[in-house]
């Protein structure tokens, strides 16, 4: 399906070919290990953008993806490959949004946080997204009280696991360096190493108690504390580097 790869020995090769008809000197990262049919992958970098190409297995598609700071904003999927190079030289070397770029190129369609990371509102997104999902995760009682506090409301906020964490910049990979997390008491399994005393003991507290505990630790390892709600987010405030500033763009490799 794909004879202009064969053609051209892969998919790197392919793609500088239509970068240097488009009188660009961007190339493709090249790894041997993904750059041959059946397996194929490429991905191109300029500066704080990048996108990744993959090819469809059971027909003939390109499926590019748009990064910027960090975040995956936008997919696509073209047959041609022409159609496909113009649409990631047009996003990695132009100053547009994620709007801008499906809208010249309509194949191309951002993501539902496209819209707030252009708009340099992804904090307050966030946020916003959280407090309106389900308590699933067992953590909407604290998410409630920290979207409303003047600094944690400023850090990223996003979910692994069941543990809510925060990060100083908006971009993965995150950086939550010395700044707290807090997990449901009955998720610590997901919070301490089990081999701990601090972990037996709050096991302990967990089957004790019957009211909402979280636990919060720092650097995935270490017991900071205990409590309900307002006591976990006074532990959180009380445990935040005195230097804290807004989460920025970018990500913790910056």
């Amino acid at each position: 399906m794909y004879p202009e790869l064969e053609k051209m020995g892969g998919l790197a090769n392919a793609i500088n070919l239509e970068f240097e008809k488009l009188h660009s000197t961007l190339k493709v990262v090249v790894d041997e290990n993904y750059d041959k049919i059946p397996v194929t992958y490429g991905r191109v970098e300029n500066g704080n953008k990048f996108s990744q190409i993959y090819l469809a297995a059971e027909e003939k598609l390109y499926l590019p993806d748009f990064w910027r700071d960090g975040v995956c904003l936008a997919h696509g999927s073209i047959a041609s490959i022409s159609d496909l190079a113009q649409a990631v030289l047009y996003w990695l070397t132009q100053n547009v949004s994620t709007q801008e770029l499906s809208k010249q190129f309509n194949f191309v369609h951002p993501n539902d946080k496209a819209k707030a990371f252009d708009e340099n509102k992804e904090v307050e997104y966030m946020w916003k997204c959280l407090v309106s999902e389900d308590d699933s995760l067992g953590l909407k009682e604290f998410i409630d009280l920290a979207s409303k506090d003047e600094f944690l409301n400023k850090l990223f906020p996003f979910t692994s696991l069941y543990t809510l964490c925060f990060s100083k910049c908006t971009g993965f990979p995150f950086d939550t360096t010395d700044l707290p997390n807090v997990t449901p008491i009955e998720y610590i399994h997901f919070a301490l190493p089990k081999n701990t005393s601090e972990y037996a003991k709050v096991r302990h507290v967990a089957s004790a108690s019957n009211s909402k505990l979280y636990v919060i630790t720092k650097n995935k390892t270490q017991y900071v504390g205990e409590g309900n709600a307002i006591e976990s987010l006074k532990i959180v405030r009380d445990n935040l580097p005195n230097d804290i500033k807004p989460a920025r763009k970018g990500t913790a490799d910056d």
